[in-house]
């Protein structure tokens, strides 16, 4: 009785770190099909990022939609000095936005809202500077003082750093591009074939949601995966308890048809990459080997760069769904290994015959 327990309380625990482990990946797969470049240098300035954007969709008015995605430009500026009529002096990050705010701050509004695009009088904070402005997170309508000038708070970011966001000038220097797209599998050769051609120049470091996304998505299926593969295969010799052969061996054939059509079916929804990831001729026995440490460095550079609140957000949900889902396995490999009580005890006899 007591190992019964035992085990429902180890299905449960299980059960509780993966609804953890999906609630984290949900959150990175409001990423799929997102790409931020890092410039160490400006690349761009508000008026001329508007100037492209025009022209792209001059271009090509009837597929702007699908072509053009949502183009956010940004900079930020450190240890600005943020001040407001309840406290005097903070130091803050100060997040400049060319753009959408919605975009570039999507799921992260704790109240209020984005200011709009002409709206240079408004401002974002971070719940943490809210909390040591005014000591509350509700701000919406007061007035702070960023480096100097006054601006009104629209809304808040749920984010635990420290800093504020405005609307950048026509002419300052951007030094990122943050692109959405409506497509959540759009290949990231088409984001930097873009990048390139509104700046000219290669991104110091470069974010590629879809690819981490699709990892999310593959770490979170293992649970499924490991607990497919045990049961199909005890189910599977389940089958030859069938007396008759003929019957057996149909039985055997639609199973293993069932077997390879939901294989396919996982794999399809687990893997859903896009054209880059996968090589022009199969036969290119190199190909993913060179995508490996492609990738590895990219993410190795990407880690070099001070990141926007929502690429540092997205890593943060990335680690937790790694984390729960590693005690989701865990635990399903502990009641795996334990079996039931008659197997335990066959197990048992067995040993002492």
């Amino acid at each position: 009785m007591k190992k019964k327990w035992i085990k429902t309380g180890i299905v449960f625990l299980g059960a509780g770190c993966w609804f953890l482990a999906l609630l984290f990946y949900g959150e990175t797969e409001k990423k799929a099909g997102c790409f931020n470049a890092y410039y160490d240098t400006p690349v761009l300035t508000r008026s001329a990022l508007s100037a492209f954007t025009e022209q792209a969709e001059q271009k090509e008015p009837g597929e702007q939609a699908d072509v053009l995605p949502q183009t956010t430009g940004w900079s930020m500026e450190e240890m600005q000095s943020v001040s407001s009529e309840v406290r005097e002096v903070v130091t803050a990050d100060v997040w400049k936005i060319a753009g959408s705010m919605e975009s570039f701050f999507a799921g992260q509004l704790a109240g209020g809202s984005y200011p709009w695009e002409d709206d240079v009088q408004g401002c974002m904070v971070s719940t943490a500077l809210a909390e040591k402005l005014f000591g509350t997170k509700n701000v919406q309508g007061n007035r702070i003082t960023i480096a100097g000038m006054e601006y009104y708070i629209r809304g808040c970011v749920k984010n635990g750093s420290i800093f504020a966001a405005v609307r950048a000038e026509e002419e300052e220097g951007l030094n990122g591009i943050f692109l959405e797209y409506g497509e959540k599998s759009k290949p990231a050769s088409s984001a930097q074939s873009l990048l390139m051609q509104m700046t000219g120049k290669e991104a110091n470091g470069f974010f590629e949601g879809n690819l981490y996304s699709a990892l999310a998505r593959a770490i979170v299926s293992l649970p499924l995966w490991l607990l497919f593969f045990v049961y199909i295969r005890n189910g599977y010799r389940q089958l030859n308890r069938i007396s008759g052969s003929g019957i057996r061996f149909l039985a055997k054939m639609l199973v293993a048809g069932a077997i390879c059509g939901m294989t396919a079916a996982g794999l399809a929804w687990t893997f859903r990459f896009s054209g880059d990831y996968l090589p022009a001729m199969w036969s290119d026995m190199g190909f993913f080997p060179r995508l490996t440490a492609e990738k590895r460095e990219m993410f190795r550079e990407l880690q070099r760069c001070l990141l926007c609140p929502g690429d540092a957000g997205f890593f943060s949900d990335l680690k937790n769904t790694i984390l729960f889902t590693g005690l989701t396995v865990l635990a399903e490999i502990i009641f795996v290994s334990s079996g039931s009580p008659k197997q335990m005890e066959s197990r048992k006899d067995g040993r002492e015959s």
